[in-house]
């Protein structure tokens, strides 16, 4: 078994994260990409953002608890979380260095825990 946060905590993060954009996707989008996100366009994209790891979050428990048939769902978190990260890195000096700093942190953490668990399921 490889260390890794346990999914049910992990996927508690993404829903979390998930939530708070689909609440307040300008706020939520301003720690991300900086200042400038408000507006119609923030918030259709920061809810779009944030319905995404809502759901995938609460599918992922949702089958996990059922027993099984969770890998595929690891597996597309793993996917954005890694486009998160490399989304993030080309827009470069588009996003302010701290929020692109932190938001690089937060997604190759989530990137690469997503890929232990996967790596677990495979071993179980």
């Amino acid at each position: 078994m490889v260390p890794a946060v346990p999914n049910p905590i992990f996927q508690a993060g993404r829903i979390a994260i998930g939530a708070a954009f689909v609440a307040d996707p300008e706020r939520a989008g301003e720690r991300w990409v900086g200042p400038g996100t408000a507006g119609a366009d923030g918030g259709v994209m920061g809810r779009a953002f944030g319905v995404r790891d809502l759901a995938l979050g609460t599918a992922t428990v949702a089958a996990q608890a059922r027993g099984g048939g969770y890998r595929t769902l690891l597996a597309l978190g793993v996917a954005c979380d890694a486009v998160d990260l490399a989304a993030t890195l080309m827009a470069g000096d588009r996003i302010p260095p701290r929020a692109r700093q932190v938001t690089a942190a937060v997604a190759a953490i989530a990137t690469l825990n997503g890929v232990l668990l996967l790596a677990n399921t495979l071993r179980d």
